[in-house]
């Protein structure tokens, strides 16, 4: 008698869930509406391309940023929607120049050292002040990346580094300094006006 009771609940409960089947689909769309929300947060430059980036607030832990067929998708969690996001999101930015400059800034460090024939002892990424893209500690023989280059184009990039490389050799911007720049990129001037 009692398994004939269960099966009959359970029939209950499954005739309850399909009358009530539209009205869960409908909540449940809700839901997702309301943790899923997508928010046009204008456009960032990577390598010299306007990116558009979208914000959606989702069930996350945690804050991210990922470059996705061309669109740098920001996720926040959803408890962040009635927050002020600015400082996330330019925190969030920078984690993101900062990853590909990882990789962008030493393909263009092998490519110049190819080129001249030296190196610098050691080099490093770090946000510099008054948007400086590119510092040369002469004395050291160390030169200093500023990640948010990131935001030019290839070209823009390697002329940085190669002014940098530059300094290794002539500590001020003299004569032999702008010819040794000419030699190895002759179109340098292009890419400093468009700094």
């Amino acid at each position: 008698m009692e398994v004939l009771s269960r099966g009959k609940g359970v029939k209950q409960i499954q005739a309850v869930i399909e009358e009530k089947r539209q009205w869960i689909l409908e909540k449940i769309k809700q839901y997702q509406e309301q943790n899923n929300i997508y928010i046009n947060k204008g456009t960032i430059s990577i390598l010299g391309a306007t990116r558009p980036v979208h914000l959606y607030y989702k069930c996350v832990k945690s804050p991210t940023i990922n470059l996705v067929d061309g669109i740098i998708e920001v996720i926040l969690p959803s408890k962040y929607q009635k927050m002020e996001t600015t400082s996330i999101f330019e925190l969030l930015t920078q984690k993101l120049y900062d990853k590909i400059a990882e990789q962008e800034i030493e393909k263009v460090m092998e490519k110049t050292r190819l080129m001249v024939g030296f190196a610098p002892e050691d080099y490093c990424l770090q946000r510099l002040k008054d948007n400086v893209m590119g510092f040369c500690f002469t004395a050291d023989k160390k030169i200093v990346i500023n990640p948010d280059i990131i935001k030019y184009d290839r070209k823009i990039i390697e002329y940085i580094v190669l002014h940098e490389f530059c300094h290794l050799k002539y500590k001020i911007h003299a004569k032999g300094f702008w010819q040794m720049l000419k030699t190895y990129m002759p179109e340098y001037e292009t890419y400093k006006r468009m700094l």
